[in-house]
């Protein structure tokens, strides 16, 4: 028989020794150009002490000039190794997908190898022709494959040359003063230009774009927080920003530490802000098994916001390319130091969202004021400890409306391709600060769901008409036994209605009932509340919200037709006759226990008498 010649198989692909962790590097690269920035910028402010004259200020000037100069070569130099390292990350991932591509198609290969091996062990002469041209079709396969790896390897190559001749080129302070000396890029009117826009998120994109990345990398690079916390510039970039203020301040302040400082109260606030937003970034890490794929961003960073309270946003994916995009609004009693906790229900809900094989982000958005709980003043309720006034009006929920839409209105800028279906959720608080968002200010959304909502906000917020969304698209969910679903109310004390009511027209979805508790088991109160994100104790509610952030429509069920307020007086009425009958019974107890204790004291001293009885 004429032998028929098939392909080699293909050999095992190595892996790739670079990963989409280099990124670390880039981050900790530009948070150093930052601290070399702020040094040079404040030399050149300071100069010579004011009382210092003659030849000593003159020489004071020269060493702070010289300072100056060399920190700005040393900056320039970080800002360009940065930027190569940006570039040589964004090529790394796509090389690693085009080895997992290879890899994928090379296994097929070899099956398909292995399979026509045996066919022709079993072929007879008349086969001979029909399995010679489907070794010749496997070589052709074969060969393109291999070329394709070739060509893998070349790229990697490529790029790991790009970066070592971008770091070989500013490896000396000649070379980085060089570099420093030909970068012509205007900061301060850079700067200006961006603040001038105003705020408008479109505006600000289609200035961004327009960009070189040169200037790009110098603002992130001299105004991170500016940058990592402008809407209108695009998630990637808010990220790099927001990454280097985040090392900055650890960096920073930690070195304190270590140098026997004490710090203020302010500067451990921002230390346990910037702690807390670093460990919402590694959540995807800690995983098991870590997840290294999920693109993870830092879009909101401001650790001293609201009072240093903190304003922090994390998003798990990118909502820039993202085919579905949520923002999820936490409730009170949190701020910057819960963010990881915010996060750890967005990214379960992100990795539930993309099992219908489409792309999804989901953001832990806390980005406004929320009423909170100061643990140094916790009994001084009308003051400094919660702020029960905050609580029970709506003061905060319609500020953090406005910072919600804005935000939203910047992710719309920023969306790439065909536009995201945008899903905000709001929780407890979060739903009032949501519902603002919609009515007051024209949240740019596709979807709304309220979970746990205390009220829809407003006494002009009647039904679901009112919050201005598309029809249909106003979701609820409220746990029976969760009770600040019941203070849902009109009038001057409460939050607007119940979103959770048949009558105010929200298209309500099922949820896990919770337990039910007692006053002196506060803590299953509390469990109920926050659940709904729990796949263990509340997967009802995760799936509808998964169907929801996905475009679809979820399982739905009839609303509450009993009046919010009525459940809380229900639940009281029950909890005096419990806790009355619980006292008796503990009277009842005592007066038992009491009688046994004097029959068994009688017992023994009848049984003393006879003792003394000849």
């Amino acid at each position: 028989m004429t032998a028929i010649m098939l392909p080699a198989p293909i050999e095992t692909i190595h892996d790739l020794e670079a990963d989409a962790a280099a990124a670390s590097v880039t981050t900790a690269l530009r948070a150093s150009a930052t601290t070399m920035s702020d040094v040079s910028e404040q030399m050149r402010a300071d100069g010579a002490p004011d009382d210092w004259t003659g030849d000593a200020a003159e020489a004071a000037d020269h060493a702070m000039t010289n300072v100056g100069n060399d920190t700005d070569a040393a900056s320039t130099a970080l800002t360009r190794v940065a930027t190569a390292c940006d570039t040589y990350v964004d090529k790394i991932v796509a090389l690693t997908a085009t080895r997992a591509d290879l890899v994928r198609r090379s296994g097929v290969l070899n099956t398909d190898i292995d399979n026509l091996t045996l066919k022709i062990r079993q072929s007879t002469a008349d086969d001979i022709a029909t399995l010679t041209a489907q070794a010749d079709a496997l070589q052709v396969r074969a060969d393109g494959i291999n070329d394709e790896i070739v060509t893998l390897w070349d790229d990697v190559t490529a790029a790991e040359d790009a970066l070592i001749a971008a770091f070989q080129a500013v490896d000396s302070t000649s070379e980085g003063q060089d570099a420093a000396e030909r970068d012509t890029t205007d900061i301060a009117s850079l700067r200006k230009a961006l603040t001038r826009l105003g705020g408008d998120p479109e505006a600000i994109n289609e200035w961004w774009k327009g960009l070189s990345e040169t200037e790009r990398e110098g603002l992130k690079t001299s105004d991170p927080d500016l940058v990592g916390n402008t809407d209108g510039i695009p998630t990637g970039d808010r990220d790099d920003a927001n990454r280097s203020s985040v090392d900055r301040d650890i960096d920073h302040l930690t070195a304190k530490q270590d140098a026997g400082e004490d710090l203020s109260k302010a500067e451990q606030k921002v230390l346990d802000r910037a702690k807390e937003a670093q460990k919402s970034l590694d959540l995807p890490l800690l995983a098991n098994p870590p997840d290294t794929t999920t693109d993870v961003n830092l879009i909101v960073y401001q650790p001293g916001a609201f009072g240093g309270d903190g304003a922090v946003a994390v998003s798990y994916g990118d909502p820039d390319t993202a085919d579905n995009t949520a923002v999820i609004v936490p409730g009170i009693l949190n701020d910057g130091t819960s963010i990881a906790g915010q996060g750890a229900d967005a990214y379960t809900l992100q990795q539930k969202a993309m099992q219908n094989g489409e792309s999804a982000a989901t953001i832990a958005w806390m980005g406004y004021d929320a009423p909170n709980w100061n643990p140094e003043n916790a009994l001084d309720w009308a003051g400094d400890g919660l702020d029960m006034g905050s609580v029970i009006n709506e003061g905060k929920a319609k500020a953090g409306g406005e910072n919600l839409a804005n935000f939203v209105d910047g992710l719309r800028a920023t969306d790439q391709g065909e536009k995201s279906n945008l899903t905000v959720i709001g929780h407890s608080y979060g739903s009032t600060t949501a519902s603002h968002a919609a009515h007051d200010f024209g949240l740019n959304a596709d979807s709304l769901a309220l979970i746990g909502s205390p009220g829809a906000g407003g006494d002009d917020v009647n039904s679901v008409d009112d919050l201005g969304m598309a029809k249909g698209k106003v979701y609820v969910g409220a746990a029976d036994n969760d009770f600040v679903t019941w203070l849902g109310r009109d009038g001057d004390i409460g939050m607007g209605k119940d979103p959770a009511q048949a009558d105010f027209g929200a298209k309500v979805f099922p949820v896990a009932p919770g337990s039910e508790f007692h006053a002196d088991e506060v803590g299953k109160g509390v469990d109920n509340h926050t659940s709904y994100f729990d796949p263990k104790t509340n997967p009802e509610s995760l799936s509808a919200l998964t169907k929801i952030v996905q475009g679809d429509e979820p399982t739905l069920t009839q609303g509450r037709t009993q009046d919010a307020n009525d459940m809380a007086f229900d639940w009281a009425k029950d909890e005096i006759k419990y806790q009355v009958k619980q006292e008796f019974d503990a009277s009842v107890q005592e007066a038992k226990d009491a009688y046994n204790g004097g029959k068994d004291w009688l017992g023994d001293r009848v049984n003393d008498v006879k003792g003394w009885l000849p």
